[in-house]
């Protein structure tokens, strides 16, 4: 049997065909030929999930570090004055004008159900209501003040003798007044039922066929819109506290791993993923991914370099003089 000593000078061989790597490829090979319903344990991925979430929810360090962390990254998009785009590689830039081109048809109940959200309807209700009544008043203000009539000649005059101070000019003012009110009430009625309509009428628009080519612009639209963003206005569509916002998730996540419902949201789709391919070795999944030779090579790779930490460390060493006794 070979002395400790003779092991330890195999292993640490950085040749190709040293010790090393050719327990590296066994490794990576028993791990490509194993079914993948050994690799993946439902019942194993839950247990794991609940513990580092119920660990990371209650760590004030991990969330002043993942605060820290945000508020970096924050600073550094900020500090960009250039559009996100150009960050983006000229060819991914291209593939995603063409995916947006792709013809997509929602159907209509669908969008429907996305946008018809109370607090979306408020903040639609809320600009029709504006606009509405912004243009009322200035379709109701005394005559003498309104751009439209000032042209007007005899009229524009009386208008403005109307509106001088006396008993015609207090009439002028309550006449006004009221006018406003009603215009102001009339808005708000009117918002309400054009809301319904206004997001009917997307609903319509979106799941038409026979607008496929404006919806493909609009979504083009909307993406060249996010490539033209610089850092710092991207920044600004997320402002707040992000240790707020940290937190939050923090006693979501924590309410969610302590729940009794835990296991059941995680092990049924985990479960039904692993029944697709469950019974397949790892390797045969990557064949139809065509994915098998880059994986494989990389894999073994990565294992090599971790064997070749291990090996060349005084704790393996003991290890393996302990193991010869």
């Amino acid at each position: 049997m070979a002395a400790p000593a003779d092991l330890l000078a195999r292993l640490r061989d950085p040749g190709e065909e040293g010790a090393s790597a050719r327990l590296a490829a066994l490794l990576v090979d028993d791990v490509l030929e194993t079914p993948v319903g050994q690799l993946i344990d439902p019942a194993q991925v839950v247990s794991a999930l609940r513990e580092g979430l119920r660990e990371i929810t209650a760590s004030a360090a991990a969330a002043r570090h993942v605060v820290t962390r945000l508020e970096a990254a924050r600073a550094l998009l900020s500090g960009r004055d250039t559009p996100i785009g150009q960050a983006v590689p000229a060819a991914l830039r291209d593939g995603l004008r063409a995916l947006a081109s792709l013809p997509l048809l929602a159907r209509r109940e669908a969008v429907l159900k996305l946008l018809d959200r109370q607090s979306f309807r408020q903040l639609v209700r809320a600009q029709l209501t504006q606009t509405l009544a912004d243009f009322g008043r200035r379709a109701t203000s005394p005559v003498s003040d309104n751009a439209l009539a000032r042209g007007l000649g005899g009229l524009g005059k009386l208008a403005g003798q109307i509106a001088r101070p006396g008993a015609l000019g207090a009439i002028a003012s309550a006449v006004s007044t009221e006018f406003e009110r009603q215009v102001d009430k009339r808005a708000s009625d009117f918002a309400d039922t054009a809301v319904a309509g206004v997001l009917a009428g997307i609903a319509e628009q979106a799941s038409d066929p026979a607008r496929a080519e404006q919806q493909a612009a609009l979504r083009l639209e909307l993406l060249e819109g996010l490539f033209a963003l610089t850092g710092a206005e991207l920044t600004d569509l997320a402002r707040g506290s992000i240790e707020a916002q940290v937190t939050a998730v923090r006693r979501a996540l924590s309410a969610w791993v302590e729940s009794p419902g835990f296991a059941r949201d995680v092990v049924p789709p985990l479960g039904a993923l692993v029944a697709l391919e469950g019974p397949r070795p790892l390797g045969a999944l990557l064949d139809d991914l065509a994915l098998r030779e880059s994986v494989g090579s990389h894999a073994r790779q990565v294992v090599r370099a971790a064997l070749s930490r291990l090996t060349a460390g005084p704790a393996f060493e003991a290890w393996l003089v302990e193991l010869a006794k």
